[in-house]
């Protein structure tokens, strides 16, 4: 498969408020999130809370070949939160994973998707 992302970044800044922004839109509404020069706009396909403290967000962008990104925002016992996340495209080859930097920030880091994704 090709890469899809080569002409972005290598690394995304990811600022908090952004990701944040994705957990106040229910399924079906519209989200638009930038990273940096990166603009990731789709619509929210699931929005989840898996337990108390565990919540889930995959949203669908047209505008980039139906890429998808899920989020997981997981509230600390010390009410602190933790971001996880990717954007994937099953017909490409790359991607980002959301990564919590030394400093604290978040930023989205260029993945080779092949092996994450098999076909069966």
């Amino acid at each position: 498969r090709h890469n899809y992302f080569d002409r972005y970044a290598a690394k995304l800044q990811t600022p908090e408020v952004e990701l944040s922004n994705a957990f106040r839109v229910p399924a079906g509404g519209p989200v638009p999130l930038t990273f940096g020069d990166f603009a990731f706009n789709g619509l929210v396909t699931s929005s989840i809370k898996r337990y108390d403290n565990l919540y889930t967000v995959i949203v669908k962008s047209p505008g980039l070949g139906n890429a998808i990104l899920s989020i997981s925002k997981r509230i600390n016992d010390d009410k602190t939160i933790t971001y996880v996340g990717r954007i994937i495209n099953n017909n490409y080859a790359d991607g980002y994973e959301l990564k919590r930097e030394n400093n604290g920030s978040y930023a989205m880091q260029k993945i080779k998707t092949d092996a994450l994704i098999e076909d069966f």
